[in-house]
This record gives structure tokens, C-alpha cells and sequence, in this order.
């Protein structure tokens, strides 16, 4: 079945394949140093043990020599692996070299059962029969991973003994043929189970890092789009300002000045118009400064209830208009509480505003401030209720995301859904939070803001969000 896992590569980086094949040709390099340790001291050992019983004229030394040199090669080729910038873009050509140098130690190590051979009355070729399928149980653990050096290592050194055994007479020899095929076969089948559980861990760990690389490549590209927005709005918001004011200025003017009573209502809704687009500017400004973090918060103590007092007292002439009451009912002793006084106050009046929008007339809107101490300390606890619509509880938290409203309220009485986030930012920018509660009737917003013991009343230096 073929492999339907998605893949992420850029265009500049290798395919899986090749990560997969240098990741190989890495582990293989870096068992190079063990590796050539293990085989001149086996082949010390072998020296010591099977010179005695040569036939005449056979010297182990130069088999020794031979083994020496392709381990002085194959440290070399390692060095140069080290040396090369662009090894891993090119592993192929680095796994030929090992190919290569696993056939050459193959050889080295078949020529013992070959060149080498002890005599028959020495009785040792099951030894050395012996040896070689030790050092082939060996290799497994250092050349595995990359499966065609491991392959071509054991072909090269026990397909030749095999067959020098094979045309030796008598019964052990002919044993000796086929525990050596046997042992051949055995580990060809075993190393390839475990050379390609070994290349479907590879492959799981290259696509984790390529997703995670290109996780990180969408979340700084999504941030930087971020920022773009947020400055392109900034900008914007600043540019459109000066106009608006100059439309609502001659709109006023129009409204003084005509006296035909159906020019000056278009007149009028011009300058309303105009009034609540400026003031959707101001929200994406703020919103913009918010985010880009340009926003200065100068903190210091106050105290909420004379602030909510002073806010509410601007809805007045609303709240008469429509017959709606607003109640404010605060604990006995409120602290001074350390915030930024306007911004504070546009938390309120925006929370003041949408009550007012949704509420029924002759409702009631009720702002409760109080102190609670737990777990994070003592907070100054701010919940503003109303009697309207209220919001559902799958909506309680996303009615805080940019340009979203709750599904009650979408097409009612207007607003874009800034409010409430702009809300958000300004709260968490005081170490706070604001969130939605269920309410049966109406909506229910709380805000929760710091409200430590001991406040020094000097003046403290601005913070940026």
C-alpha cells in the first residue's frame, strides 16, 4: 500500500528521501571510530591466535596490513564526511563510499576462509568459521541502518568462505557450507526487517520536523501579516479622520444654516452617519495600537466607583430618552485600584453602550463592584448585567473575537464587533480578564482587574501593551 502521509518540503530543502538517506549515512559515520577499534582489535586477536597454524608460508601479518589500511580509509572518508558543507545534500554519493568500504572490510575478513585458510589437521576452520560469523552477528548493530553496506559487507566475507569451504572434502567442511549460507540468509532477512523499521522511524521523525518547520514558517508569516494589517489600519484609520471631521463640520454647518426641513434631515443623518464611522475609526486605531503594542498605559491608583459614576453620568440624557435605569451598587470599602483612567473608562463605557443598545426601554442596567480575595490575590471584581437579549453559552467567548457578534444581536441594533475585543486587550493589558457569564436574562459581562494591598500614589511610568 502506498505511503499517503502528506509531506512539507520547501523548495530550497531536500526531499524525505534524501533526509532519510543522510540521516543513514550519519548514524553509519558516526559508528565509524567504534567500528575501527572493534575490527584491528578482533583482528589482533585473530593474528595472535590463528598464526601458529598457517599453512608454510602464509603470514597473518600482511592480512593485518590489509585490515589496517581500510580502516586508516575508511577513518579518512569519515574526516572528509565531516569537512563537506554540503554532505547533506548529497548523501548518495557518501553512501556509495560506505558501500564500497563495507565491501573492501568483506573481503578483508572472506579472505581468512580463503587466502588464509588453516590446514585440515589443525583442526581450527571451525574456529574460524566460528569468527567470522561473530563478526557478521557484529556488524549488525553498527551497519544496519543503512541496509546495502550491511548486505554487500556480509555477501563480500562469507559468500567467499562459503564457497572455499564448499569445495573442501569431508563432513565438516560440507557443515560448515551450509551453517555459513544458513547464517547468510538469516541475517540478510533479519537485517532487512530491521533496516526498514529503522527507515520508517526515520521517515516519521524527517516529517515531524518538516511539519514543524512548517508550522513555525505559517505562524511568523501569520504574525507578520498581523503586524501589516494592524499598521495598515493604524495608517488608515489616521488618514480617514481628518475628512470625517471636515464632513461632519460642513454637515453641521449645513444643518445651521438651511432652511429647508427636508435638505437639513439628510443633513443630519450625514453628520450621524459620519459620527458613528468615526467612531469605528477610533476602535480600529486603538484595536491597531493594541496589537503592535503602541499603545501607552499610564497606571495609577483611582478609585473605580467615582469612575463608573463619572462614566454613567454621561448616559444620562440616553437613558432618559428611553426610560432605562441604571443602578450602581458597590461593597462598603472599595480600594483604590492601580489602572489607566481613560482606558479603564472606555472599558466601561463600551460595556455601558451595549447594555443600553440591547436592553428593552423602561429595563434596568445594574453595575455591582466589589473586592474579593483568592487565589491570585485580591481582585476588584466589575459586573455589568442588563435585561436584553443576552448571549448564548456556546457564544459566551467568542463574542470577544474581532468583528464578531453574538448570534442575538447580528442583526439588531448595528455595531461591528470591536467593542468587546478592544475590551479584552485592555483588561489583559492591566493583568486582568473580562469574560461573559451565563444569565438567563439578559447579558452578564465581569471584569476582573488587580487590586493589590499596598499602592504607592506616585505617579509610575508608562507600559507599553
Amino acid at each position: 500500500m502506498p505511503d499517503s502521509r502528506p509531506t512539507v518540503e520547501s523548495d530550497d530543502s531536500p526531499s524525505i528521501d534524501l533526509q532519510i538517506l543522510d540521516a543513514q549515512v550519519r548514524a553509519l559515520q558516526r559508528n565509524v571510530p567504534s567500528m575501527v577499534v572493534g575490527t584491528l582489535l578482533t583482528a589482533l586477536a585473530t593474528v595472535h591466535y590463528f598464526s601458529p597454524m598457517m599453512p608454510s608460508g602464509m603470514d597473518l601479518r600482511s592480512w593485518f596490513a590489509a585490515m589496517l589500511i581500510v580502516s586508516v580509509v575508511r577513518i579518512g572518508v569519515m574526516w572528509l564526511w565531516r569537512r563537506d558543507p554540503e554532505a547533506s545534500r548529497r548523501p548518495a554519493y557518501w553512501a556509495q563510499w560506505m558501500v564500497g568500504l563495507a565491501a573492501l572490510t568483506g573481503l578483508v575478513w572472506g579472505a581468512l576462509a580463503t587466502v588464509y585458510m588453516p590446514t585440515e589437521q589443525s583442526g581450527y576452520r571451525s574456529v574460524m568459521a566460528s569468527l567470522l560469523m561473530g563478526v557478521s552477528a557484529a556488524v549488525v548493530v553498527s551497519q544496519v541502518t543503512l541496509y546495502r553496506a550491511f548486505a554487500v559487507f556480509l555477501v563480500s566475507m562469507l559468500v567467499p568462505a562459503a564457497l572455499s569451504f564448499a569445495f573442501l572434502p569431508g563432513d565438516v567442511a560440507r557443515m560448515l557450507t551450509i551453517m555459513l549460507v544458513f547464517f547468510l540468509i538469516l541475517l540478510l532477512v533479519g537485517g532487512r526487517q530491521s533496516s526498514e523499521a529503522s527507515k520508517r522511524s526515520l521517515r516519521l521523525q524527517v516529517e515531524l520536523r518538516q511539519l514543524a518547520r512548517a508550522e513555525e514558517h505559517a505562524r511568523l508569516s501569520a504574525e507578520r501579516a498581523n503586524a501589516a494589517k494592524s499598521q495598515f489600519l493604524m495608517n488608515m484609520s489616521h488618514e480617514l479622520r481628518t475628512p470625517m471631521h471636515a464632513v461632519m463640520a460642513y454637515a453641521q454647518l449645513g444643518v445651521t444654516r438651511c432652511n429647508e426641513p427636508k435638505i437639513r434631515g439628510y443633513l443630519e443623518r450625514i453628520h450621524t452617519s459620519a459620527s458613528g464611522l468615526l467612531v469605528l475609526l477610533g476602535d480600529l486605531l486603538d484595536l491597531a495600537r493594541l496589537e503592535t503594542g503602541r499603545m501607552e498605559f499610564r497606571i495609577r491608583p483611582k478609585d473605580p466607583l467615582l469612575l463608573v459614576e463619572r462614566v454613567a453620568a454621561e448616559f444620562g440624557p440616553q437613558l432618559r430618552h428611553r426610560d432605562v435605569r441604571l443602578e450602581v451598587a458597590a461593597a462598603a470599602e472599595l480600594p483604590q485600584v492601580p489602572l489607566d483612567e481613560s482606558r479603564v473608562a472606555q472599558v466601561i463605557r463600551n460595556l455601558i453602550a451595549n447594555a443600553f443598545r440591547y436592553s428593552p426601554d423602561k429595563g434596568l442596567i445594574t453595575i455591582a463592584l466589589d473586592v474579593v480575595d483568592g487565589e491570585q490575590g485580591r481582585t476588584l471584581v466589575l459586573r455589568v448585567r442588563d435585561q436584553g437579549v443576552g448571549i448564548p453559552e456556546d457564544e459566551l467567548e467568542s463574542v470577544f473575537e474581532k468583528f464578531v457578534q453574538s448570534s442575538k444581536t447580528r442583526s439588531g441594533a448595528g455595531g461591528v464587533g470591536l467593542g468587546l475585543a478592544i475590551c479584552r486587550e485592555i483588561v489583559s493589558a492591566h493583568g486582568g480578564y473580562i469574560r461573559a457569564l451565563p444569565n438567563q436574562d439578559g447579558a452578564l459581562l465581569e471584569v476582573i482587574l488587580p487590586a493589590p494591598e499596598a499602592i504607592t500614589v506616585e505617579a509610575r511610568p508608562a507600559i507599553a501593551a
